[in-house]
């Protein structure tokens, strides 16, 4: 894809910014962030509209600029470790711990890039491999005689997957799968990572019961006693790196003992990729099914494609990573599903130095955030950007270039679960298809704010097909 061409200046603290460089337009107001928070869409629409692609807030304290042009964004994602760093909230920052994958800039790239192979190659292909008996087992049991809640059908399925693909227990198999673990039942696994991610957005850094950001905090404990016990576990049998990730890093750890996998990394990031893959993957899912219900033609696109790539007699349950490539419409379906409803902002950096982009100055100690659902909506990026076309995403129309289309961000924290995350829709989707028709009951409500989602009590109206093959 293009890449635009660096075009900003970086100022040392020696360095004076010239005078006749602007500050972005707008003034910030103290309710900033409530607006933000009762509708992340409403507020960036608005102000897109108003002041353009770049402008000032106070959202979460401060200045806060909310950047949508495609070279705000290309200096947003890389100015890591020359003029920003990590600005989530403090809150934030103390969910994700000190053995995060950004918590230490000077060790970022090695961590990074000692987890990377878990989530590409090899493994990823055997994920995927996992999907086919679970996904059938779920979609086996959905009940297409009455109207089914989505968003909870669907939650359901990727944590049991993602439990599966991560760490290695197979849930599907019932709470025995929990044996001799701190945490011995699904429903309270699931409960804990529920308060845990409801933490990460308490705005009072105030360790007690009565907070959001207290109770996250005694979940976070919780789940890392049970990381730390299934580690244990783990050890006791014999290891196969490739069946999942946890095994992959108790392996190289075992490989090399002084290798970047303690045992706080590997407690911290079986904590953290499932709780980040999670959602991820079942807005995605969900926000899908949501869009193409309104769409029945690019339903039948889709299923054409399948037809005409994979043969009607296809096995799904023998499907590769290397067939999903050609399937392209599908691809292009999933991507304008993440363009118009993107879950949350993809970056919030802190400058370190002054940087000054066309004209415009960028202030030390600002904060930056790059919005998808300011770049998503740029016409001179998406033609008619409030229409669902996924041919724009076709190679003959070339829309969607890089940090013009930033769902899973960009630069050295762009997010590692990306192709698992997309890989796990593809064959989602082409299950769902051959089993089911589905009818929207109405709009749905959506949970605006931390991650946009449909609400759990949307329904959805199944009919099985009359003649389930390939599976």
């Amino acid at each position: 894809m293009d890449q635009p061409l660096k075009n900003w200046t970086v100022f040392s603290d020696e360095q004076s910014p010239p005078e006749q460089l602007s500050e972005p337009p707008r003034r910030p107001k103290w309710t900033d962030t409530l607006a933000y928070i009762a509708d992340p869409d409403q507020f960036c629409r608005h102000n897109l509209a108003q002041y353009g692609p770049v402008f000032k807030t106070s959202v979460f304290g401060g200045t806060t600029v909310f950047v949508g042009s495609a070279e705000a964004i290309q200096m947003t994602f890389n100015g890591d470790a020359d003029y920003t760093e990590i600005g989530l909230p403090a809150t934030t920052m103390d969910m994700f711990g000190e053995f995060s994958l950004f918590q230490r800039p000077d060790l970022h790239r090695q961590r990074k890039s000692a987890v990377r192979p878990a989530f590409s190659g090899n493994m990823l292909a055997d994920y995927c491999a996992k999907i086919h008996p679970l996904l059938t087992e779920h979609l086996q049991s959905w009940d297409a005689s009455q109207p089914i809640a989505l968003t909870p059908l669907l939650e359901d399925f990727v944590f049991d997957l993602l439990v599966l693909q991560l760490l290695g227990i197979p849930l599907s198999q019932g709470d025995v799968a929990l044996t001799g673990l701190p945490i011995s039942t699904k429903a309270e696994l699931k409960r804990q990572y529920q308060t845990f991610f409801d933490g990460f957005y308490g705005l009072v850094k105030w360790q007690s019961p009565l907070t959001t950001f207290g109770r996250g905090k005694r979940a976070r404990a919780k789940l890392i006693d049970f990381m730390r016990a299934l580690i244990q576990q783990r050890r006791q049998t014999p290891l196969e790196p490739a069946t999942d990730f946890l095994s992959m890093m108790l392996a190289s750890q075992q490989e090399n003992p002084d290798s970047v996998f303690s045992d706080d990394l590997i407690e911290n990031q079986c904590l953290l990729q499932l709780w980040a893959s999670h959602y991820e993957v079942s807005i995605l899912l969900s926000s899908w099914m949501y869009q193409l219900g309104q769409y029945p033609q690019c339903i039948k696109q889709v299923r054409a494609e399948q037809v005409a790539v994979l043969g009607k007699e296809e096995h799904l349950e023998a499907l590769s990573m290397e067939q999903l490539k050609p399937l392209m419409f599908l691809d292009a379906t999933i991507k304008e599903t993440l363009r118009l409803l993107p879950p949350s902002s993809t970056a919030t950096r802190k400058l370190t130095k002054s940087v000054a982009l066309d004209g415009v100055l960028f202030k030390a100690g600002w904060n930056v955030i790059a919005e998808p659902r300011i770049a998503h909506a740029i016409e001179a990026y998406f033609a008619n950007p409030d229409q669902f076309k996924p041919e724009r995403f076709l190679p003959e129309q070339g829309e969607g270039r890089m940090y013009e289309f930033i769902p899973f961000g960009g630069g050295v924290h762009a997010c590692l679960g990306a192709q698992l995350a997309i890989a796990t829709a593809k064959i989602f989707i082409l299950h769902l298809l051959q089993r089911f028709d589905w009818d929207l009951m109405g709009d749905a409500d959506f949970i605006q704010f931390p991650l946009k989602r449909i609400k759990s009590n949307y329904r959805i109206k199944l009919q099985a097909r009359e003649e389930v093959t390939c599976l």
